[in-house]
């Protein structure tokens, strides 16, 4: 069988894409070569996953570094790269788009009128539900561009479906797999040993609010229930753990930052890049976690944290009915007003809630490991 050559079109440094792209090479065993157009310059430690990198980023070079950074100029300058990249971009089986933007809109035109290639596009979720007024009309020209589009929950896809008055078939329910399932599954310490090493307090539980520093998490929001007297006096049996590594404001930062002195709690900020271990780590030594964002479609760090048994709220107008009807355990809030509450119930009964995440790991573990979810990648790439 001749091999095939696939491009992918992302954030070439992203875990979700460098994970995807070393699986679908292991899941076909070499028949696959995979280059990438990336819209950032690829990280050193990356490099070995891809077979061809696009454009060729000078990142030594301080003057291309100041002009990547530099708001209202990064966006055209990636556009001119990519310009320069796109007489190499030939000869390829599958284009495969991750996350569909305003790189996206710009470059499907020119792969439409000069390929034969498939043109996949994989929406993550924000990306669909997060476009502005401004940008629609670009987002669902570009999506009919495309022969196929995948989406990680039938949720999902059930939206596209009724707001874009889509009635081509061509919509696949194709699930990202999750690598720090593995990490969390071979840490072997205990709850107390991983709160040890990250310097918690081993008598206090471990409430982590959010994985990101985007406002869509809400994080102002949920403080604000903390500002209630009935969970003011679970000050002695509550720490605050909010990691915002990636996304947000500087400005948000500081409201964030500034709303967490006022509050009576411990609480532990993690603002710069996590490695893989010690997200493993977080996610094991958290004991509960909050997870209400505004929209979402599948998000891999709340499986985690239900992976490693943590006690999960989470908002009833997230799409995670998949996790639901397999036996999944979480708890659902129907608004923010609700959180005191259950913060409240959880915190003086969690000995009963954590029992009930018992087949969480099965569960999580079946939904979305990368040996169940890599076959209908390879599929989709086969037909």
């Amino acid at each position: 069988m001749s091999r095939k050559k696939i491009l992918i079109v992302g954030n070439g440094n992203h875990q979700f894409i460098t994970n995807y792209v070393h699986w679908v090479k292991k899941g076909s065993k070499g028949l696959y070569t995979v280059d990438v157009l990336s819209s950032a310059p690829i990280h050193m430690e990356n490099n070995q996953i891809y077979n061809g990198i696009f454009p060729n980023y000078n990142n030594s070079h301080w003057f291309q570094s100041f002009l990547l950074k530099t708001k209202g100029i990064s966006r055209y300058y990636r556009f001119y790269l990519y310009k320069k990249s796109i007489p190499q971009l030939t000869g390829y089986d599958i284009i495969h788009f991750h996350f569909i933007g305003t790189d996206s809109y710009f470059l499907i035109n020119y792969f439409k009128k000069n390929s034969v290639a498939k043109i996949i596009f994989s929406i993550w979720g924000s990306d669909m539900y997060r476009v502005n007024s401004t940008n629609e009309k670009k987002f669902i020209g570009a999506c009919r561009k495309a022969d196929v589009l995948t989406f990680a929950n039938e949720k999902s896809i059930d939206y596209f479906k009724t707001k874009f008055d889509w009635t081509k078939n061509n919509l696949y329910l194709c699930r990202f797999g999750l690598a720090p399932l593995e990490d969390i599954k071979d840490l072997a310490l205990t709850k107390n040993d991983c709160k040890q090493q990250l310097s918690w307090n081993n008598n206090k539980l471990a409430v982590t609010i959010g994985y990101n520093l985007s406002q869509a998490q809400q994080h102002l929001e949920i403080l604000t229930q903390f500002e209630h007297e009935k969970i003011k006096r679970l000050a002695d049996k509550i720490q605050l753990i909010l990691p915002i590594t990636y996304g947000g404001t500087s400005k948000y930062k500081r409201q964030l930052l500034d709303k967490l002195s006022q509050l009576p709690f411990e609480y532990t900020v993690y603002d710069t890049f996590l490695t893989d271990e010690k997200v493993a780590l977080i996610r094991k030594a958290s004991d509960i976690m909050i997870q209400v964002q505004k929209t979402d479609q599948f998000s891999g760090s709340m499986q985690e944290h239900l992976f490693a048994r943590n006690v999960v709220i989470t908002g009833s107008w997230l799409p995670y009915e998949t996790i639901k009807e397999h036996g999944g355990w979480f708890i659902e809030i129907d608004k923010l007003d609700e959180l005191s509450n259950i913060i409240s119930l959880t915190t003086t009964n969690y000995k009963e809630y954590e029992a009930k995440t018992l087949n969480n790991p099965q569960i999580i573990s079946k939904l979305s490991s990368w040996v169940t979810n890599i076959h209908k990648w390879i599929a989709l790439y086969s037909n």
